[in-house]
């Protein structure tokens, strides 16, 4: 319990930090540019990135970096506005975006943060998406729901409620694609945290990091690489 009261006013910091940065990543592009895409390392397929509720493509720009410094040519960003649009309709955004990418290259990898996570599945197990994709990577998913399901607005309730039946729908069957969940042991937007994980499948646990820090830390970035190699 002494380890738990020590880390969280950590976790609380380095969240409300990764939050700021999130946040100010608009003007931040206009005077730190991503780098240029570098060689392909292997044969690495394209990587489409769906970001999270409230969230925007931008704040997946770290990752972004440093995928294309570990040789990840093609990576694409699906946006929405999440405060608006229902699961079925963010599927379509994501299928936007990846359908041409895989008819053009092969299945593609893809990567989800939080409600883009739990799109990425519906995407994947009712819309046909498998098909179109390599592997999957769930960050800070809220694949169980959320104790926090009433403060979202009501066209999300029936996929964050735990009890609702998005949450009832994909967790039958099996992941079709490899998958691998990513979470933060102290996530403030998942509750309970263990809410991220899927059964069966293989995950990472990492301490000192929040919801939205998922999408800054080092050792998220490694693990997500990891997992798509």
């Amino acid at each position: 319990m002494r380890r738990h009261a020590v880390r969280l006013p950590v976790v609380a910091t380095t969240e409300a930090v990764a939050t700021v940065r999130s946040a100010l990543w608009p003007i931040a592009r206009l005077i730190h540019p991503l780098p240029r895409a570098t060689a392909a390392v292997g044969n690495r397929p394209p990587v489409v990135l769906v970001h999270g509720y409230l969230g925007h493509p931008d704040m997946f720009r770290p990752l972004i970096r440093r995928l294309r410094k570990s040789g990840f040519p093609v990576v694409e960003t699906v946006g929405y506005p999440s405060t608006r649009l229902r699961l079925d309709q963010i599927a379509e955004r994501i299928d936007a975006v990846a359908a041409p990418l895989a008819e053009r290259h092969g299945p593609v990898d893809l990567v989800g943060h939080s409600l883009g996570a739990v799109a990425s599945r519906a995407w994947l197990k009712v819309f046909g998406g498998a098909s179109r994709v390599r592997r999957f990577v769930s960050l800070g998913g809220p694949h169980a729901g959320t104790a926090m399901w009433r403060l979202t607005p009501p066209t999300l309730w029936d996929v964050l409620n735990p009890d609702g039946p998005w949450v009832h729908r994909l967790a039958e069957g099996p992941e079709p694609v490899p998958t691998t969940v990513i979470r933060s042991a102290y996530d403030h937007q998942v509750l309970p945290p263990v809410r991220a994980a899927l059964p069966g499948v293989a995950e990472v646990v990492l301490q000192g990091y929040g919801h939205n820090g998922l999408l800054w830390a080092r050792a998220a970035h490694l693990e997500v690489i990891r997992a798509l190699d």
